[in-house]
């Protein structure tokens, strides 16, 4: 560990991480990972000029990390929004049919399940809570989840 009782040695461990995050972007999906690389190399930066211990650079690379991400995010997603689809589906794709629920759908969260043309699909509801094994009409599709709503059928 005398490699790291070095402050320059320090830095250039933190920069070539950094770097190495940055490329490691081009492979997997998200943006988090070049800003994780980004502020690895900021604190490598810094710490070449100014000698700090390593629990401090690595306290704040996290901050770092975290401020860059919130806001990095933030102003991209100004210049590229996320695309969301609301299908007007016909008849046979959906709206007015009766599904089975076979996971509880809650109200505004993704985790619920209803079986469509013998496949399981994400549903959501906009009104209330339908637990599995009740019946739920098709309103619209989302993407590729389906709103619906609770229906109440009568007993036989």
């Amino acid at each position: 560990m005398d490699f790291l009782q070095d402050g320059h040695n320090l830095s250039y461990l933190w920069i070539a991480s950094g770097i190495i995050l940055m490329v490691a972007e081009l492979f997997v999906p998200g943006t988090f990972v070049f800003f994780l690389g980004l502020s690895a190399t900021i604190v490598g930066s810094i710490s070449y000029f100014y000698e700090s211990g390593f629990w401090t650079q690595a306290i704040i690379w996290a901050g770092l990390s975290g401020i860059l991400i919130w806001t990095g995010g933030n102003f991209l997603r100004k210049f590229f929004p996320s695309s969301s689809e609301t299908a007007t589906l016909n008849p046979e794709e959906g709206p007015g049919r009766i599904v089975l629920v076979s996971k509880d759908i809650l109200v505004e969260r993704k985790g619920g399940r209803v079986v469509f043309q013998g496949t399981e699909w994400d549903a959501i509801s906009k009104s209330k809570r339908i637990p599995a094994g009740k019946r739920a009409r098709i309103l619209e599709r989302e993407n590729l989840t389906f709103v619906v709503e609770p229906i109440e059928l009568p007993e036989i």
